[in-house]
């Protein structure tokens, strides 16, 4: 079962329920640069993405990374994020 994902409010989209991406993803937005983006939906149905050298870290080293590599983004700057690279997600 899906529970009520937490929103947060966005300066574009206004209210919008939040997602988690890596920090290169953000980067991706504001210089227009895709990155890569490889995406899930958690059971809670949390949204997730990261790029493709995130994506292409072993856990370990994606782990060495840290808590400050992954931030906070509205569905639809992450929906944005995916557009960018030509992802769809569903």
């Amino acid at each position: 079962m899906i529970n009520q994902v937490p929103s947060v409010t966005c300066g574009t989209h206004g209210e919008q329920p939040q997602t988690f991406v890596c920090v290169h993803i953000i980067e991706s937005l504001k210089t227009g640069d895709p990155k890569g983006f490889w995406w899930s939906r958690g059971e809670d149905g949390v949204w997730d993405a990261v790029c493709t050298d995130c994506n292409n870290l072993s856990q370990a080293e994606f782990d060495a990374l840290g808590a400050d590599n992954i931030k906070v983004v509205c569905l639809g700057c992450y929906e944005d994020a995916a557009a960018l690279n030509e992802v769809e997600i569903d």
